[in-house]
């Protein structure tokens, strides 16, 4: 369109008052944006001095809880089960009946055995009745020696046979006895297999008894360990059952060969269980101290973080998080053990340590 002029102008003066207009209401000042911007690239953090803390040396293990005595429970003869007189859990007596098997036939047999023994003793009885006569009757030369010399033999055989009824009568009362089972040790009901009606092999298990007033913590010691560890030495056992108790044990037992299966020696670990809180087949961590305490250069667990499989802290240096890459060594309580990569009294970052980048700029806040 002609006499058209472009209103440059608008432009410069619409600026001018958008600033003037955030100006008057606080929205900005001077310098705010800036200080906005480098204000949102600083992270507040807490730092700590890493630290000499006493380290003691132990040697930290697994293994599983077994009973000081754990009897396999059978039976002496074969037969059908009439009773089960206990379940598993129970506590019993050395001596306690377990397990009673049919005894009918040999209820009969004990029987059977005693007459037989009253035959033979009245036999024995009438045959020495006889030879003491011919005793006399000899004496007196009423008889020959060879008569004699006959009852003499009837005594002896009826002697034998008297010995030989007692003996099956004391076979047959064993073996009626042996219809009874009972319990070897005093302990624990476990692992009870028998069933009412069941025929049962001589020899074949019908449960377990396990004496578990006391205890052992069972482990394996490698041979590189051989040498810290001995009997007599104390040991701390742990359980997932019971995270906030320590057992204290004793290592009573060490394997003086080596299983051949894994090359590690059997050791076991004596503890006092009169509450009977560990039972047998318990999964347990079993820490032995073998040394003296000795100071050790830790950080507290928060400063640390794992990248691609390595470890690494922040250290404070002129306002700047500086990444250190750190091997460490034991949890010591709520600090790390630190072999290399720091200094003493270095200071580490121990806050919002996840949201850092090496060089970020910090700013230290209250612990």
């Amino acid at each position: 369109m002609k006499g058209f002029k472009p209103k440059y102008w608008i432009m410069p003066v619409a600026l001018a008052v958008a600033v003037t207009t955030a100006a008057q209401m606080g929205i900005l000042t001077p310098g705010k944006a800036q200080k906005q911007a480098v204000s949102a690239n600083i992270t507040s953090v807490t730092v700590e001095n890493a630290q000499m803390v006493n380290k003691v040396p132990k040697l930290s293990l697994t293994g599983s809880v077994e009973g000081e005595t754990s009897a396999i429970i059978s039976a002496k003869i074969a037969g059908r089960i009439e009773q089960i007189l206990v379940e598993d859990g129970q506590p019993v007596s050395a001596g306690q009946p377990l397990v009673r098997l049919e005894s009918v036939e040999l209820a009969n047999a004990v029987r059977s055995s005693s007459d037989a023994v009253q035959r033979a003793m009245a036999n024995y009885e009438n045959v020495e009745a006889d030879y003491r006569r011919y005793q006399a009757l000899y004496a007196q030369n009423a008889i020959s020696k060879q008569t004699l010399d006959g009852a003499e033999t009837k005594l002896k055989v009826a002697q034998a046979d008297l010995s030989t009824a007692k003996a099956a009568l004391s076979t047959a009362e064993q073996q009626y006895d042996y219809s009874v089972v009972t319990a070897p040790v005093s302990g624990v009901v476990a692992n009870r297999a028998a069933v009412i009606g069941q025929v049962v092999a001589a020899g074949g298990p019908l449960m377990s008894v396990e004496s578990i007033g006391e205890v052992y913590a069972v482990v394996n010691i490698e041979q590189k360990d051989l040498g810290v560890v001995k009997p007599g030495m104390a040991a701390e056992i742990t359980v997932d059952a019971y995270p906030d108790k320590v057992f204290a044990g004793t290592i009573e037992i060490m394997n003086p060969a080596a299983a051949v299966a894994n090359r590690m020696y059997r050791t076991k670990i004596k503890i006092d269980n009169r509450e009977n809180l560990l039972k047998p087949g318990m999964f347990v961590k079993v820490s032995i101290v073998t040394g003296q305490p000795v100071p050790v250069l830790a950080v507290p667990q928060a400063a640390i973080f794992q990248k691609q499989g390595l470890y690494y802290v922040y250290v404070l240096e002129n306002g700047k998080a500086a990444r250190r890459q750190v091997e460490i060594g034991s949890v010591l309580g709520d600090f790390i053990e630190i072999k290399t990569g720091l200094a003493d009294q270095a200071q580490v970052i121990t806050s919002n340590v996840n949201k850092l980048k090496d060089g970020d700029t910090v700013q230290v806040g209250k612990l």
